[in-house]
């Protein structure tokens, strides 16, 4: 029996195992976390030695629930046990018997399959995942596109047609350019539902910003990529959580305190321009966003940890938010909470839970 009826899931968010994503994950009401199905990339948990830390992260933020995993990006060379753990879970030998093992042991994850330069193996591993009958995710990401049609084919011929399959297409970044990546989907999908006519697609793709100088308000062009298709018909949609597509590494310190406010569909970004730093910046900009005169952006009817944080914040509590990390995780909160609701806005403020830190 699958984990998850694909047809019953309206929100796909991809979400590395790193401390904000986790925590505004771990943070939601438990009828969204039962509503959404969250795809986890697997890397190492901060600073841990072994496998195992990363596993009870998730089940420390999601409970048992079924939840898909996909293999995360290499990380750079490192010696630590986690990192031959996951490298072994690369090996594409017999199979992928180290990666089909891996699911074998964890009864509640749904597997996304892993690509290979060597087919024999990769369509072994297609059929071994299939077979744990939990459903399976097939992540197609940009430099694969042209293979579409090959992909869809080989799942297709190994998955009844792709009967309990879901295809991702993942664009990465998205932009402004959202109507013309519109069409091109529309071509990709119908390749897939040539070889897979009963797969569910989904799109997955971020456009949240690098730079915030001077900027105060973004559309979520993914979300409008995925309204401009013409038939969403078993479609999903699909985003980053609201984080970057690239991890952001080095720079200059502190970024300028700022807190963001997702709402259906856009960003509203309160920023110090004024040179204030710490948490009196953070509080600063609270305050301006719950005080702000433009209409329908603050909703104080939307309880969720992320809104309560920012109301903390702006009441003086020093343990809200005071860091990058801290104003993330609240951002992501806000986020899954408003796009797993999407389609019945109203269901977004039914919450009973309250939170405490």
């Amino acid at each position: 029996m699958v984990l998850r009826n694909w047809a019953e899931v309206d929100y796909l968010p991809f979400l590395a195992l790193r401390p904000a994503e986790m925590r505004a994950l771990e943070e939601l009401p438990n009828r969204t976390k039962d509503r959404l199905l969250p795809v986890i990339h697997l890397r190492p948990w901060v600073g841990s030695h072994r496998l195992e830390n990363a596993t009870d992260r998730i089940a420390e933020a999601y409970g048992d629930r079924p939840v898909v995993i996909a293999m995360g990006e290499r990380e750079q060379a490192n010696e630590k046990p986690v990192h031959a753990e996951l490298q072994a879970l690369r090996e594409h030998a017999h199979g992928f018997r180290a990666w089909c093992s891996f699911f074998e042991h964890n009864v509640n994850y749904i597997p996304a399959m892993q690509f290979s330069a060597n087919v024999a193996h990769e369509e072994a591993q297609i059929t071994r995942l299939y077979d744990l009958n939990r459903g399976l995710m097939v992540i197609i990401q940009q430099a694969q596109f042209p293979a579409i049609s090959l992909i869809a084919q080989r799942v297709g011929q190994r998955t009844r047609r792709g009967r309990r399959v879901c295809i991702v297409i993942d664009f990465g970044n998205a932009g402004r350019d959202h109507l013309e990546v519109a069409a091109r989907a529309t071509g990709y999908i119908s390749a897939i539902r040539e070889h897979a006519p009963y797969a569910h697609v989904a799109l997955s793709a971020s456009s949240f910003p690098a730079s915030f100088v001077g900027k105060v308000e973004q559309p979520i062009y993914e979300r409008r990529l995925f309204d401009a298709l013409p038939d969403r018909e078993n479609l999903i949609y699909s985003d980053r959580g609201s984080a970057k597509v690239e991890r952001q590494t080095g720079g200059g310190g502190l970024p300028a305190p700022r807190i963001d406010y997702p709402l259906a569909c856009d960003w509203k970004f309160f920023r110090c321009e004024d040179g204030t730093v710490g948490f009196a910046g953070y509080q600063q900009q609270a305050q301006n966003l719950i005080d702000t005169e433009e209409e329908e952006i603050w909703n104080p009817s939307l309880r969720v940890w992320g809104t309560q944080m920012i109301e903390r914040t702006a009441a003086g509590d020093t343990s809200a938010i005071s860091s990058p990390q801290k104003a993330t995780a609240a951002r992501i909160n806000i986020h899954l909470q408003r796009q797993t609701f999407y389609d019945d806005p109203d269901d977004a403020e039914d919450t009973d839970e309250d939170w405490s830190g």
